[in-house]
């Protein structure tokens, strides 16, 4: 196995302001007692994974080592926090699970934090199935790795599983360039000034503030499509008006389900939610730690919904007017603005700005990022799981993933906002909009 030298890894690593961003949804999920801000990926797989292969796998990577090895430093107002490299000698854990149900994620995993005081910042296991089948479960800290940046971890895996030449410079981010800092503080009153006007109340959310998490116990439901649910999806996507990829149709279809379950509790109104924009150049390989996402908002009125390519179209017109506006870029500039704050001023800012609502309920979605990922430790990879942080409030989130020519939804809830008739009716909806005929 591929071995690296320690001394080559960075001794400090700035944060982003993405990845300041989630220091303050950390500090929310402490305040709230629910959920966290740990990110899973499961890849399932036909056949029994061997351990020692796995394990010393990962215990080659210099990613994953520095991972094991990091300390957050908060800095000052004039320096932003930082990630310390200790070099403690601390190795990933791959953690064995005979004991579980087929196809199932043993709760010990799934309610397992990984918090920002933690050893360390990854966590691995192995679920063995009684049928032969297994699941290999990799667990991370959202502050350091965003979902384009798993995918390139994932593609560093499967390059020490065949022994493949890497370029170590991509594994980390590059050192920033000098900001003007009045252009920056202007930039920050206008995206401070769009933000507040798109999440203006009143904004329904599918939480109530009245209702608090009990246990902090992420609960999900996966909803599958084969081959040619799929195909329908898609062509389904472009009839609908979503012309640059499904997101929009996506986004849109799970903008119904949340609005029938408000209608349901007599609470309609609009919807508001901050969906996640990928801030590498186009067919960047690099960095793979660090947040490098910005965000791109949308208020749905509640006179939007009474067709998928009604609500379609008004977000496409968000979408194009805020691209073209340069609202990414901006929003990035801010969150590297706000870096400076306090984390406490910071969380009062963002807090005060939303009334306490980061969203009417979440969206995500890994794009084509592992639709033709394979395999992963040299075994062929039979299916891939995404589950998010979940974040309270709202408490609903939804995940779109594509692999294999298959579509998979992940719905990741607290059972304290959302009960079981409710998901059921979020299941039907959703399996309804997406393959109706358009």
């Amino acid at each position: 196995m591929a071995t690296f030298n320690k001394a080559d890894l960075p001794e400090k690593i700035i944060l982003s302001g993405a990845d300041c961003f989630h220091l303050v949804l950390d500090k929310h999920a402490k305040k709230h007692g629910a959920g966290g801000n740990v990110m899973r990926k499961v890849f399932y797989f036909n056949d029994k994974l061997d351990f020692k292969k796995v394990d010393a796998i990962l215990k080659s990577s210099p990613v994953i080592y520095w991972l094991c090895n990091i300390k957050l430093n908060y800095g000052t107002i004039i320096n932003t926090a930082y990630w310390k490299f200790t070099n403690a000698g601390n190795e990933i854990i791959l953690q064995e699970h005979n004991m579980a149900r087929e196809n199932e994620i043993p709760e010990s995993i799934l309610n397992r934090n990984i918090t920002i005081d933690a050893k360390r910042f990854i966590e691995a296991d192995l679920v063995y199935y009684p049928s032969g089948s297994c699941a290999f479960v990799l667990s991370w800290n959202h502050i350091l790795l965003d979902a384009k940046g798993t995918t390139l971890l994932f593609e560093h895996l499967n390059q020490l599983t065949a022994k493949a030449q890497q370029d170590t410079g991509l594994y980390f981010p590059a050192k920033e360039k000098k900001q003007n800092i009045f252009q920056h503080i202007k930039n920050m009153y206008k995206i401070k000034s769009f933000v507040q006007e798109s999440a203006r109340p009143p904004v329904s959310s599918v939480a109530s503030t009245k209702v608090k998490p009990g246990d902090g116990k992420t609960c999900t439901k996966i909803i599958s499509f084969d081959a040619c649910e799929t195909k329908k999806i898609q062509d389904n996507a472009i009839k609908a008006g979503s012309r640059f990829g499904p997101t929009l149709f996506f986004i849109a279809c799970c903008a119904h389900a949340v609005h029938s379950i408000n209608k349901q509790r007599n609470k309609t109104g609009d919807l508001w939610l901050p969906v996640p924009y990928d801030g590498r150049l186009k067919g960047a390989t690099g960095p793979m730690i660090s947040n490098c996402v910005s965000f791109l908002f949308y208020r749905i009125l509640k006179t939007e919904f009474e067709s998928v390519p009604q609500t379609v179209k008004s977000l496409s017109m968000q979408m194009t007017r805020q691209i073209k506006d340069g609202i990414p870029q901006k929003y990035k500039m801010f969150l590297n603005m706000m870096r400076h704050l306090p984390l406490w001023l910071y969380y009062f800012l963002i807090s005060n700005t939303n009334k306490g609502v980061f969203a009417s309920f979440l969206y995500t979605s890994t794009g084509d990022n592992f639709s033709n990922m394979e395999t992963l430790f040299g075994k062929p990879v039979k299916n891939i799981t995404m589950v998010p942080a979940l974040t309270y409030p709202p408490g609903l989130t939804f995940v779109f993933l594509h692999h294999l020519e298959t579509l998979h939804i992940n719905i990741a809830y607290s059972q304290e906002i959302i009960n079981n008739n409710e998901l059921a009716l979020i299941e039907e909806n959703i399996k309804a909009t997406l393959l109706a005929n358009y």
